[in-house]
């Protein structure tokens, strides 16, 4: 195989012979340029497979550069380089054929990382489009075979993979199912809002599933789940010895995503004090365990997700806003399913094949009837509480080829949530706003064997306000 050839552009000549040593010891072919002009007239001479530039250079900025580059040179890569400041500029030059970006202050071992991560998407690429011609070429006497092929795949396939689809034709879905294309590849940080049960989680996955990090570590955080005194433990680590029952070093969330992805589930739900430490490790990706003064070099793409309005967490202080702007290059909002009802059907259908599968049942029609009941209904739980009722329909139908609602609504499950609700808020009587809230809170921890997040939705709060309630108010003695 050829050596591969790359161009370096940087006006900053400390920085332009840092990555020139640096790849060339990698058995690159690299030419350096602190001219952009000179580096364009020497393309039309020769053709790199990778062009780095910076974005903001005198002589020409990376935009023109990359126009230049795609105009004269299509199949070259180009990643460029930008400072915090220019984040969301280039985010918007991947609309334009960016394959990457990389954030300083960076190290010889990230820029080596996202150079063979283009190598490694171009190398596959090539392949995928050799064996599409293949295919073609093969002609009608092959389908047969492919298709089997493909339904194998289905049955015996990644478990994962097919769980890993976001089901729907709402032109909203059509739209976030378009973007993943552009987002998953890079490393930039995504924040993904939306209500609970909506599917965040399933977009994380995919973002992850597509991106050039898919064989690398996914960590799954959920910040909400987590006990205050916890947390930066269970994100950064900590030395032995840092705190009573700390007997062992441990590595945090980021150390085991070091390469790959976390997702901070819930992330306004974490305390002030964490977010600080959240935002340095985007600004400049190291991070310290609790107990050490020792940084930490760490290389993780970062997805967040959130069932609040950001903006109202800000406002109230319990989210920074500096945080938000360093997650926000890539907002996305997964909409609630009363704002895409159209796509209630399919993903019916959806589930009722899934768990008839799963559950060795005979694979159901929908009725009509239910189908009008599902549309009708309010799924105040979204996506999450349509799943549910729908593998309760498949359990109880059993044997039957045709779901019907008599199914789901079986009698033994009616008025369950609203009968718990109920029960927690009967026989208070008119008493000092604190003092009901302890009640409230007492009465929910009950219902739940002590559950705070299943206490705080009966109580539609989230569980860090129940946490500083039960740290603010005094349990009376009994």
């Amino acid at each position: 195989m050829s050596i591969r050839q790359i161009f370096i552009i940087d006006d900053d000549e400390h920085i332009l012979e840092y990555m020139n040593d640096f790849l060339s010891g990698q058995s690159y072919e690299v030419s350096a340029f602190t001219s952009a002009r000179e580096a364009m007239e020497k393309l039309g001479k020769k053709t790199p497979d990778l062009v780095i530039t910076d974005v903001k250079m005198d002589e020409m900025t990376g935009d023109e550069v990359l126009r230049h580059v795609k105009s004269h040179s299509p199949d070259t890569g180009v990643i460029m380089i930008t400072a915090f400041g220019n984040v969301a500029h280039s985010v918007n030059a991947m609309q334009k054929g960016v394959f990457d970006y990389i954030t300083k202050p960076f190290t010889g071992t990230e820029l080596l990382r996202r150079v063979q991560q283009f190598f490694d998407h171009s190398h596959r690429s090539a392949a995928e489009q050799a064996s599409s011609r293949a295919g073609s070429n093969a002609g009608t006497a092959d389908s047969s075979s492919q298709d089997s092929s493909e339904s194998k795949k289905t049955a015996t396939g990644s478990g994962a993979r097919k769980e890993r689809r976001m089901v729907g034709e709402n032109e909203k879905i059509v739209h976030l199912k378009n973007i993943l294309k552009q987002i998953a590849p890079t490393h930039a940080p995504v924040l993904i809002e939306g209500e609970s049960g909506t599917g965040k989680e399933v977009y994380a996955n995919l973002i992850q599933q597509y991106s050039t990090r898919s064989k690398a570590p996914f960590v799954k955080i959920n910040c909400a789940n987590l006990p205050s005194e916890l947390v930066e433990s269970t994100l950064f680590g900590h030395v032995k010895g840092s705190f009573t029952g700390a007997i062992n070093d441990y590595e945090g969330a980021f150390t085991k995503a070091d390469g790959g992805t976390l997702l901070l589930d819930e992330i306004t739900e974490t305390d002030i004090s964490v977010q600080a430490k959240l935002l340095r490790v985007l600004q400049e990706k190291e991070f310290q365990k609790v107990g050490s003064q020792k940084p930490e070099k760490v290389d993780v793409r970062i997805i967040a997700t959130t069932n609040r309005n950001p903006s109202e967490a800000i406002k109230s202080g319990e989210f920074r806003q500096d945080l938000y702007f360093r997650l926000n290059v890539f907002p996305i909002r997964i909409p609630p399913l009363r704002e895409r009802k159209d796509d209630i059907p399919l993903l019916a259908a959806y589930f009722c094949d899934k768990y008839s599968e799963e559950y060795d049942l005979p694979r159901k029609e929908i009725s009509d009837k239910l189908k009008k009941h599902l549309i009708s209904r309010q799924w105040t739980g979204n996506i999450r509480e349509l799943e549910n009722y729908i593998i309760r329909g498949v359990i109880m139908a059993q044997d039957s080829d045709v779901l019907k609602l008599e199914h789901c609504e079986n009698g033994l499950f009616n008025n369950v949530n609203e009968e718990l609700t109920t029960s927690i808020n009967k026989d208070i009587q008119v008493m000092p706003i604190e003092e009901m809230e302890l009640i409230l809170i007492k009465k929910a921890l009950d219902q739940t064997n002590g559950n705070q997040k299943e206490a705080a939705r009966l109580l539609n709060v989230t569980d860090r306000t129940i946490r500083n309630k039960l740290k603010k108010i005094n349990f009376p003695e009994e």
